[in-house]
């Protein structure tokens, strides 16, 4: 357990993390082996479950994945190998790849993704297979671009409640560190405060930092890149502040 201070309050935050499950526990058992200090409560409390949409996929030419679980989602269609996959970042190229398509490595976010597919021009149809809650108009604007690209969403995020054990947390007053990966993880929290606990949040990129409410989180600290390497040295470097670590 964390060390008490002597009214009794923990002197170590918790850090409450709200992706699906098993992106959560994947991510704490990362935290856990990177941090080096004071034993830290983690709790895992999604606030969203992915629910896959039945929908058909128009035969394309290539695919383009924003999220791992459009990866996932994308096995319900019978894409050949070898296709061709415009991928957000490397964490979504390397599942793409064991998926068996064809990566191809963009900058790690929307902008910079839509950027990338301009200047190639790729010939034929494009698919951005991703969820029912998604920012960036990435089919929109490769459209008015001139490039053919059909939105398939496949799957839902569905809201969750958070845990008991995460409500009783953000209802006391030891600070709490929420690393939030998405806008949709956001504006779920959103609804759930304020809360008494100081609330330090981490977002994966301005998008998710401009859609967290100031009535949520006295701080917000945005990661370096929109990567999870990226977020995991920002909760590090966040909880090394906290106890006063350089």
């Amino acid at each position: 357990m964390p060390q008490r201070a002597n009214n009794g309050a923990s002197m170590m935050p918790t850090v409450i993390l709200t992706r699906p499950k098993a992106q959560s526990e994947s991510f704490a058992a990362e935290l856990r082996a990177g941090w080096d200090g004071p034993p830290v409560d983690i709790i895992v409390s999604p606030l969203i479950e992915i629910v896959s949409v039945k929908v058909t996929c128009p035969a394309p030419d290539a695919v383009i994945f924003t999220s791992a679980n459009g990866v996932s989602a994308s096995g319900q269609f019978g894409l050949p190998q070898g296709l061709n996959a415009w991928c957000v970042g490397p964490k979504t190229a390397k599942l793409a790849h064991d998926a068996g398509f064809d990566p191809i490595v963009g900058p790690g976010d929307a902008d910079g993704l839509v950027a990338d597919v301009i200047a190639a021009r790729p010939k034929g149809k494009l698919a951005h297979i991703r969820g029912m809650h998604a920012r960036g108009d990435i089919s929109i604007r490769l459209n008015a671009a001139g490039i053919t690209c059909a939105d398939v969403v496949a799957y839902d995020q569905k809201a969750l409640a958070l845990t008991p054990e995460a409500k009783s947390t953000i209802a006391a007053q030891n600070t709490v560190i929420f690393p939030l990966f998405s806008p949709r993880s956001a504006t779920i929290l959103n609804d759930k405060g304020p809360f008494v606990a100081p609330t330090l949040v981490i977002a994966l990129s301005e998008a998710v930092k401009s859609a967290v409410s100031p009535n949520i989180s006295r701080q917000i600290t945005v990661a370096d890149r929109p990567d999870g390497s990226a977020m995991l040295a920002a909760v590090l470097e966040m909880l090394r502040a906290q106890i006063g670590r350089s």
